[in-house]
């Protein structure tokens, strides 16, 4: 490991344009040794999927060949003064200061590094605002999930449906799926709980025709998130496009979590925090709260209504059918009973 950080130092060098970096084209191997170190415990702590990991070993590497990562104070005092470097082929170089969320970020790596390398760290305290999560409407997210094949429009729809994130489901290996019942269990990353969840009938069908597709040898189903991510951008692009609207071509992959939380916390968690965060298997309800701040609950809200009529021998297993699927009881008129459901992604036929 320690060859791959110095090759990776070696690169980062090459692309920095500090003269700090140019003086020092490769790192000792007590550095390396180090930085290994830090990105042993990410590794171990299961908090870091592999693109946070590589995020901190590629800021510790350019990190290290500007100042000395040994001197807690000397770090900590580059990166809080760190401005941007101007780039050699970029005529017109941004010149806004940088943000307090990289900043923060770039403190925060370099804790992980002081942490496991036994480094006193009196970490600075900055104050950086989280960006406000866009949730998508339900019809944006039908319009670009649309847009994909029936291969990937399954997987985005199971994402939107259990807040998935894209390394959840592709580390959810064949036994994690019970067909029969339509039970996917998912191991969390990014320092997710685990969770379990009951996919809707319609939804259950089309990952048994999904999973039907693939051979049984195959022990993890699911694309990686690097193909889920491509995918997903062509299908929003070729969307707005069609529906002339460009505003989903704005719209990441990553908010099909934020997405499910709201059309959670609408509907089946009937506006419960608490509930929401077990649902989004958040360690801190401080965390949910920052999602939900998000949702608007002044804007008009579609439903979808539902007509059984009673007294035929298929009113009760229809009955059933709804109230297992979410629908709520309204009133009874004329024969009929009527039942409604916030409109979402799955809902069973009529």
């Amino acid at each position: 490991m320690v060859q791959e950080l110095h090759a990776a130092s070696q690169a980062s060098a090459e692309t920095s344009n500090t003269c700090c970096v140019a003086t020092h084209p490769t790192l000792d191997t007590r550095t390396l040794t180090a930085i290994e170190n830090a990105i042993y415990s990410c590794e171990c702590s299961g908090r870091c999927n592999k693109v946070t990991i590589a995020k901190h070993q590629k800021r510790l590497l350019k990190l290290a060949g500007q100042t000395d990562l040994f001197n807690s104070r000397e770090t900590a005092r580059h990166i809080l003064n760190l401005t941007r470097s101007p780039h050699p082929t970029i005529k017109t170089p941004n010149t806004k200061p940088l943000t307090k969320r990289y900043i923060k970020n770039l403190l925060d790596t370099y804790a992980i590094f002081c942490t496991a390398n036994q480094i006193p760290y009196d970490k600075p305290k900055i104050r950086a605002e989280n960006p406000k999560q866009i949730i998508p409407t339900t019809e944006q997210v039908t319009k670009i999930i649309s847009a994909s094949s029936s291969k990937y429009s399954t997987i985005f729809t199971i994402m939107a449906e259990t807040a998935a994130e894209g390394e959840e489901l592709r580390q959810t290996p064949r036994e994690q799926i019970d067909l029969d019942q339509g039970i996917i269990s998912l191991t969390g990353t990014k320092g997710h709980n685990n969770g379990i969840f009951r996919l809707k009938t319609k939804t259950a069908d089309l990952l048994r025709k999904y999973l039907a597709k693939t051979t049984s040898q195959t022990k993890y189903p699911f694309s990686k998130p690097k193909a889920l991510g491509e995918t997903w951008r062509r299908a929003r692009t070729e969307a707005a496009n069609k529906f002339s609207e460009p505003e989903l071509a704005k719209i990441p992959l990553k908010n099909l979590r934020n997405y499910a939380g709201a059309i959670f916390y609408k509907t089946t968690g009937r506006k419960d925090p608490i509930a929401t965060m077990r649902y989004m298997r958040h360690k801190r309800i401080d965390t949910t709260l920052h999602y939900l701040q998000t949702i608007n609950l002044d804007e008009p809200e579609e439903y979808i209504t539902v007509a059984i009529q009673l007294g035929t021998p298929e009113t009760q297993k229809r009955i059933i059918e709804y109230s297992n699927a979410g629908y709520t009881k309204l009133t009874e008129a004329d024969g009929y009973q009527y039942f409604r459901i916030l409109k979402t992604l799955s809902q069973p036929t009529k």
